[in-house]
This record gives C-alpha cells, structure tokens and sequence, in this order.
C-alpha cells in the first residue's frame, strides 16, 4: 500500500513539472537580441521568464553587453540608456490541468502558487571603449564583470 501511494505522489509530481516545463511567457521562454548600432553602440534587450527577477534580467543584459563589446575590441562600455519593459502576467493553468484529480487535491497541490508573476523585460544601449580612449566615469570592465558575475563562462 505504501508503494501505492509513493507511486501516485510521484506521477503527480512528473505531470506538474512537465506542465511547467513546457509553459511559455508568450511564446518564448528567456532570450537576449544584440543589434549594433553604430561601431562603437549596441542595443541589448534581454526578456526574461516567470521564475527570474528584474535584478537578475539585468544581470543577463549586462553580461550580453559585456561579450558585444569584447568581440568588436572594445574593453569597457557606459549604459547610455536603461529601458525596463517588465510586464505583469498571470498565470493560467494549462487547459485540462488538475482535472483528473477532485478539485479539493488540484487546489492543495498549487495553493502555493502565485497567481500574477512579473516577466522581466529590460532594454539596454551601451557605447563601448577602448583601453586608449577618454572613458566615462561610470564606465564597466566588460572582462572584469564577466569574471566576477560569471566566473564559469568560457571566454
């Protein structure tokens, strides 16, 4: 009987992590765009999903920032402009979801659950610089922050 109820407590626990896996924020799950601008400007819009915060799609855009510049020779930007085009979703469960289950078990299992969540969605514009160039006084090491906010990258 014991086997029974692991055995059940599992397969519910497989189905409720395959619905989330495949659960999209419209259409599209995290995911950076690079666009150069000019030599020296790129734009870098990073959208994030339900289970990132606002610091850490910001965190993202800095490091797609960092790696622009760097392949074009530049060592260090300045962020001319920061754009936050976070949205407010909610969350809808899947249709069918909980319906083999009586609506007192569906509920318990996602009590916990937010209903809203916020989709982070930040825009950045930097201008990179060279090591020789009249920097800004805000400017970031792009080889420098990769390191020490993503130590385990490959560069």
């Amino acid at each position: 009987m014991n086997t029974i109820k692991i055995t059940g407590v599992a397969v519910v626990i497989i189905m409720t992590l395959s619905a989330c896996a495949g659960y999209k924020l419209s259409g599209r799950e995290k995911e950076a765009v690079v666009d150069q601008i000019s030599p020296d400007i790129f734009t870098v819009n990073f959208c994030g999903n339900a289970y990132m915060t606002q610091s850490e799609a910001e965190k993202y855009a800095l490091q797609r920032a960092s790696e622009a510049v760097l392949s074009k020779g530049y060592a260090y930007f300045v962020v001319l402009d920061k754009r936050d085009d976070s949205e407010l979703c909610e969350l809808k469960p899947a249709p069918g979801a909980g319906a083999t289950q009586p609506l007192s078990q569906s509920s318990e299992l996602f009590s916990d659950m937010p209903s809203d969540f916020v989709r982070p969605n930040v825009t950045l514009k930097v201008k990179g610089f060279t090591r020789l160039g009249g920097m800004p006084e805000k400017s970031i090491d792009a080889e420098q922050f990769l390191r020490e906010n993503f130590p385990g990258l490959n560069r």
